[in-house]
């Protein structure tokens, strides 16, 4: 594994609270009241918001209230949201470890791409992650993992070996993703997913802790 793709909600950082804020806020300001218990909104974590509306709201791809409710996600996400995360612990080390083996390193989100970057940025993890790919800042564009993984593989100015390439992520989504991509997947049950989700999704590996995302790297 000398490239790694790498999920970032539920992966590199905790945003549960931040999100979760985001979505009442949605909620309340496009329907007055909050359809969902915490449960429900908890899987709206990874996935992007139109993905999770259509399947939880049963709205069609064209329904103007995808839009609006974007929109109202972003007007808290973009002012207090984006900052209101944590970073999983021994991701710091995981990173430090990769860089000293020549490991090249990117993120890979349904996250915007733009709320990507800042995290990255605000997290001085620069000197690990060569480029950050997400999804379009209104979901235009980019709202599959696949679509995430594909625009990384075509855009970025390093030269991939697809066989050595891996996405590592906590949601069905992410392996989904990658296996559409034809790459293999690591699956984390540290983040928002759980063993089983990523049983289902036939992740090629499960791990428990970053620490171990290192092991199979130097391994394979």
């Amino acid at each position: 594994m000398n490239n790694l793709f790498f999920d970032l909600d539920g992966t590199i950082i905790n945003s549960e609270t931040g999100i979760m804020k985001s979505l009442r806020y949605m909620y309340q300001h496009t329907l007055g009241y909050i359809p969902h218990d915490d449960a429900t909104l908890h899987t709206f974590i990874g996935p992007t918001i139109g993905a999770s509306l259509q399947k939880y709201d049963h709205l069609a791809p064209d329904d103007p209230l995808i839009n609006q409710s974007i929109n109202a996600f972003r007007e808290y996400y973009q002012d207090e949201g984006w900052m209101e995360y944590t970073v999983y612990d021994g991701v710091l080390e995981m990173f430090q470890e990769l860089k000293e083996a020549d490991k090249q390193l990117f993120i890979a989100t349904s996250k915007p791409e733009i709320f990507a970057k800042r995290i990255i940025d605000q997290l001085n993890m620069k000197e690990y992650v060569r480029h950050v790919f997400g999804a379009a800042e209104d979901e235009s564009v980019r709202s599959l993992k696949e679509d995430v993984i594909s625009y990384g593989i075509d855009k970025t100015s390093v030269e991939l070996d697809t066989k050595n390439l891996v996405m590592v992520g906590d949601r069905s989504s992410d392996i989904v993703g990658a296996h559409k991509n034809n790459l293999k997947a690591i699956g984390v049950t540290y983040g928002f997913g759980d063993y089983k989700e990523l049983k289902a999704a036939n992740s090629e590996w499960i791990v428990n802790k970053p620490q171990e995302i290192v092991n199979l790297a130097m391994e394979k």
